[in-house]
């Protein structure tokens, strides 16, 4: 299992919050290859101590860079326990000049034809009949034997292997910023030509083929021409010229890019595999002990944590490192952690309501200065490396801390509410703001301000922080359930819901009830466009069911929802007005049908056939009359109302772009009746 660090080539502004990266390793100068006497006497600590053959020792301790600490830790090797016995092996970065990938990477497996195809032969890919797996040398030496036709029969099976790996577990990018950080697993293997072809030894990986794969890419090196070519004279006078480069940059930080890569790639950690002890009465010998160690790592693996535990750990890690930093208390982390009692966090100073504790951790994650950045990201990227930090990546880890809150023991119903937390919080809340303790009134009067000016900002994000965690924990907006046996034309994220309440006084004043009711121990009611509570003809106060907000707070361009028996001359003016939006949705359906009509070249028709020449005059008339009426039916409502619409051409918006997520395999799609009440629904 490759466990390098894939990260993005280019690093964003810290502002941005979207698609950072780990930053690169460091270069520093690289020793020298050991000189002939030093290789020597490694050579002969393997064969004295683990009855290696020459060869297989020499390969090894050619590809050592520091055959005298390879020597001490020969004296005490690693135990690593398998099927059968026990495989011997010490520690030691290696050249990666010297070493090669395994051509026959099991990664490829599927892909491969073999004779019983009765492809061999037919087509490039199929050239010659795949290579066979490696035995263990005869003698019981600690050595594997790898039988090829020819020469050219390695550089056919490499190419192949390096072709599949650069498609489907690419990790140069990863490697140009950090090179190899875990040690791949090597074993002396001797490659015997059917051919008239000397056989050679070179160390061959076991584990870690694709990483050595990409490391050889970036060196411009063809790993099947390794055993052939190994001239160590020559590795020095290019380490030599290496090493200058870095002198003369004076600061690592300002090697030329190519270099640092390069430097970075040279060498690599490994686990030298160098001995078998097999247990009495079995029969197993070094090749089988080495397959049974590696299918310990990939075949037979540790299940993953999942993403639930992964973003655990981040947010853990994240307020461990922020505390480290002493940018926040050690109270003040203990509270983010959830790790105090409402009662306990009241008493420390901090707010006991889940949902401002929701809106500060949101905030944190979220931050814009400098040092609080720096820190999540370092935990982040410290953690998991393969990480690329995104807004919608932030927000997810931040949703894993708010989930501390929740008192629910049912474990299918909870892990319902965390797939539908970590996709409300709307991307908006990447941008600037702060988490206040600051009371429902005052926050939602703010809030309220700000859309009556046209301006939705810092309230309104706040606002919206600490609603989603009522509203989704209480199951009133729930995120896409899937489309088995489920009629939901609405397949927006809760976040992209509430983003757009946060933008209408209708919608702060339904924000803001939602806060009153939770402080209150109770389920988000239902209120009007002044804020007022709903109720039914019994008297009863009315809740607020997804459905209910869905369609109160419609996706922008749609219109407003339309009232089954309008009254008056606003509701009729309503349905009105959601017929021309949906009339101008079918205009834009139908410009993608005319342009998906092909000619038989293949290009669009319409490109080359054109329309009418009156129609186009007409149809262009119509719509330039509607694009003259539009900004005089906007302003009408900003002076009314004192709300500008989103703008749907705001490049700079932070959208959460993810797909609706299918259903868990033990939820069919359908709302249970615990999950969501029934609409129109009363307290």
């Amino acid at each position: 299992m490759d466990t390098g660090t894939k990260i993005g080539e280019h690093l964003m502004e810290p502002s941005s919050g979207a698609g950072e990266t780990v930053l690169p390793r460091p270069v520093e100068a690289l020793p020298l290859p050991a000189l002939a006497a030093a290789t020597r006497k490694l050579a002969d600590k393997l064969i004295e101590h683990f009855a290696m053959g020459e060869p297989a020792a020499l390969a090894l301790a050619q590809a050592v860079v520091d055959p005298s600490a390879a020597r001490q830790a020969a004296e005490s090797p690693e135990r690593l326990r398998v099927p059968g016995g026990v495989i011997l092996a010490i520690r030691a970065d290696v050249w990666a000049r010297y070493i090669i990938p395994d051509p026959r990477n099991p990664r490829i497996g599927p892909s491969r034809r073999h004779p019983a195809s009765n492809l061999i032969g037919t087509g490039e890919r199929t050239r010659f009949r795949p290579l066979a797996e490696p035995i263990a040398a005869s003698g019981s030496r600690p050595e594997l034997v790898q039988r090829l036709a020819n020469q050219e029969h390695l550089a056919w099976a490499a190419q192949l292997s390096k072709e599949y790996v650069l498609d489907h577990n690419d990790w140069r990018e990863s490697l140009r910023h950090q090179g190899v950080m875990t040690e791949v697993w090597l074993a002396a293997t001797a490659f015997q030509h059917e051919d008239s072809t000397p056989g050679v030894t070179v160390p061959v990986t076991v584990e870690g083929s694709s990483r050595v794969t990409c490391a050889h890419d970036l060196l411009a090196l063809r790993s099947a021409d390794v055993p052939y070519i190994r001239d160590t004279a020559k590795l020095r006078s290019h380490i030599r010229k290496l090493n200058e480069a870095i002198t003369t940059a004076g600061d690592p930080a300002q090697v030329d890019p190519e270099v640092a890569v390069t430097v970075r790639c040279e060498r690599l950690p490994a686990l030298l595999l160098v001995g078998f002890e097999p247990h009495d009465g079995t029969t197993a010998d070094f090749g089988v002990a080495v397959k049974s160690l590696v299918a310990l790592r990939h075949v037979d693996s540790p299940k993953p944590w999942g993403e639930a535990a992964e973003n655990e750990a981040l947010a853990d890690a994240v307020v461990d490192e922020i505390e480290r930093r002493t940018l926040i208390t050690p109270t003040k982390a203990d509270w983010l952690r959830g790790a105090l009692t409402p009662d306990q966090a009241k008493a420390a100073g901090f707010n006991d309501d889940p949902s401002v504790r929701a809106a500060a951790i949101v905030r944190l994650f979220a931050e814009r200065d400098q040092s609080i950045h720096a820190a999540v990201r370092v935990a982040i990227t410290g953690q998991s490396t393969r990480k690329n930090i995104t807004t919608k990546l932030l927000l997810d880890v931040a949703s894993s801390l708010v989930m501390r809150s929740v008192s629910e023991e049912d474990s299918r119903r909870r892990e319902r509410m965390r797939k539908y937390l970590k996709s409300a919080f709307p991307g908006e809340l990447a941008k600037d703001w702060e988490a206040t303790f600051r009371g429902t009134e005052e926050l939602a009067q703010a809030a309220l301000a700000e859309v009556t000016k046209g301006e939705p900002g810092v309230a309104t994000r706040e606002l919206a922080a600490r609603s989603a965690y009522p509203l989704v924990i209480n199951g009133q907006l729930t995120g896409d359930r899937g489309t088995k046996n489920n009629d939901q034309p609405d397949r927006r994220h809760p976040g992209e819901v509430i983003d757009r309440m946060r933008s209408t006084p209708h919608g702060v004043h339904q924000l803001k009830q939602t806060l009153l009711d939770s402080a209150a121990g109770r389920r988000t009611r239902k209120v009007d466009e002044t804020g007022q509570v709903t109720q039914n003809e019994d008297g009863r106060d009315i809740l607020v069911t997804d459905a209910d907000l869905r369609r109160t707070f419609p996706p922008a361009g749609e219109g407003p929802s339309p009232t089954p028996a309008p009254r008056n001359a606003a509701e009729i003016l309503g349905n009105a007005l959601h017929d021309l939006a949906t009339s101008i949705q079918a205009v834009e359906g139908a410009v993608k049908v005319v342009e998906a009509v092909r000619a038989d070249d293949g290009t669009r028709a319409i490109d080359s056939l054109g329309a009418d020449r009156a129609d186009c005059e007409a149809w262009r008339n119509i719509l330039q009359d509607v694009l003259f009426k539009l900004p005089v039916w906007q302003q009408r409502s900003v002076q009314r109302h004192g709300i500008i619409a989103e703008d749907p051409y705001d490049l700079d918006a932070d959208r959460d772009d993810e797909e609706g997520e299918e259903p868990d395999d033990e939820f069919d799609g359908q709302p249970t009746d615990e999950d969501t009440p029934p609409q129109d629904e009363v307290a």
